[in-house]
C-alpha cells in the first residue's frame, strides 16, 4: 500500500449536528519564505459512497512535489440530501473556506507553511471530477473566485445527455437487476458524510453488489435510469407521482449546459478511458470541445484500454501513467 504523507485534520464547516473535515496533506519540505497554492481534492463515489481519505495517494505526491498544499474534502452525500444541497453546496463551502481561512490556519498545521488562498486549484475523480467542475460556475454565484484550474478524472459532464436515459449496466456489477431487493434500506434518517461498503474477499476492487445496501442504490438508478432524478431529488424520484427534471434543473448540476451559457470560464483538463462503461468518454471529448470554443483553455487524455478508475485499480498492459503525469503537468503551470 503506498505511504500517506502526514495530514492535519481541520474542521472546514459543521451544518447542523454534521461536522465536516478536510485533510491538509503536509510537505516534508516547507520552505518558510514560500507560499504554497492549494490543490482541493474531491473524491468520487456516486455522490453516495465513501469519503475524503478516498484519493490516489500516488496523485497527491505528485501534487506535493509540484509545489501544491493538497486538501482533501468531505461532503455531506446523497440521496439523504439533494446534489445542490449537499455536495455541490459542501465543496463550494470548501473552496470558500480553503481561500479565506486555510491561510490563517497554516502555521497551526506545521511550522513555516504559508498557504496561498489566491492559487487554489481543484482536482475530483469520477463524480468527484463533476463536482470540481461545477466550482467553476457555483464560486462566481456565491461572489468568490472560481479555481484557477481544474482537473477531472472520467467525470460525467453532461446530465442533459441521451446516455442517462436508457439503463446502465456496468461491467463492475455482481450482481443482476433479475434479483429482488430494497432499494430505500440504506437511506439514513440524517445526512452522512462517508460510507465504505464491507470488503468482499471474493471481489476484489470495487465490486456493485446488491448485498451492500448503498451500492444498491447506485445499481437501482443505473440499471433503471432513474441516475439525473435521483441526484435531483433523492428518494422522491422514485415515487410513481414524481414529475420529471426540468431542463433548467438538469443544467444546473451540468458543466457542459453551463459551459454553453458562458458562465464556465476555469481552465480544464480532463482525463478519461476509452472504455468506460459508466461515464462515456465522449462526453469528456464534447465538453473540451465547448471549452475551447468559448475561448477556455482545455485539454483531454482518453487512454486506449482504459476502463473506469483506471487509476485506483489498474488493469495490466493499461499504460497510463504517461497520461496522468501530462495532466498533472498542465495543472502545476497554475499553481
Amino acid at each position: 500500500m503506498e505511504q500517506r504523507p502526514q495530514i492535519k485534520t481541520l474542521i472546514y464547516k459543521q451544518a447542523g449536528k454534521t461536522k465536516l473535515y478536510a485533510d491538509v496533506y503536509v510537505p516534508s519540505n516547507i520552505k518558510p519564505d514560500e507560499k504554497r497554492p492549494v490543490a482541493l481534492l474531491i473524491h468520487g463515489g456516486g455522490h453516495v459512497l465513501f469519503t475524503r481519505r478516498e484519493v490516489v495517494i500516488k496523485q497527491v505526491k505528485i501534487l506535493i512535489a509540484d509545489g501544491f498544499l493538497p486538501v482533501s474534502c468531505d461532503y455531506r452525500l446523497c440521496p439523504e440530501l439533494n446534489i445542490l444541497d449537499g455536495p455541490m453546496n459542501d465543496v463550494c463551502e470548501a473552496l470558500r473556506w480553503t481561500r479565506s481561512e486555510l491561510p490563517s490556519l497554516a502555521s497551526s498545521i506545521a511550522p513555516g507553511l504559508q498557504v496561498d488562498g489566491e492559487k487554489v486549484v481543484a482536482v475530483g475523480w469520477s463524480t468527484g471530477g463533476q463536482l470540481a467542475m461545477t466550482l467553476a460556475f457555483t464560486a462566481p454565484q456565491r461572489g468568490f473566485k472560481a479555481p484557477k484550474a481544474i482537473l477531472g478524472f472520467y467525470c460525467p459532464t453532461d446530465y442533459e445527455d441521451e446516455w442517462w436515459k436508457s439503463p446502465i449496466y456496468p461491467g463492475a456489477a455482481v450482481s443482476s437487476p433479475n434479483e429482488t431487493y430494497e432499494v430505500l434500506e440504506g437511506i439514513q434518517n440524517e445526512p452522512i458524510t462517508g460510507y465504505y461498503p464491507p470488503f468482499d474477499p471474493e471481489h476484489p476492487g470495487m465490486p456493485m453488489s446488491l448485498s451492500d445496501p448503498r451500492w444498491r442504490i447506485l445499481l437501482h438508478m443505473n440499471w433503471n435510469a432513474k441516475m439525473v432524478p435521483f441526484l435531483l431529488s433523492g428518494a422522491h424520484s422514485l415515487s410513481p407521482s414524481y414529475a420529471a427534471p426540468t431542463q433548467s434543473e438538469i443544467a444546473s448540476i451540468s458543466p457542459y449546459a453551463q459551459i454553453l451559457t458562458g458562465a464556465y470560464r476555469s481552465p480544464t483538463f480532463i482525463i478519461h478511458g476509452r472504455l468506460d462503461d459508466l461515464i462515456p468518454w465522449q462526453q469528456s471529448m464534447r465538453t473540451v470541445e465547448a471549452l475551447k470554443a468559448k475561448g477556455v483553455e482545455a485539454e483531454i487524455e482518453v487512454i486506449d484500454e482504459a476502463r473506469h478508475l483506471f487509476d485506483t485499480f489498474p488493469a495490466p498492459g493499461v499504460d497510463f501513467e504517461p497520461s496522468v503525469k501530462r495532466a498533472y503537468a498542465w495543472l502545476a503551470r497554475f499553481g
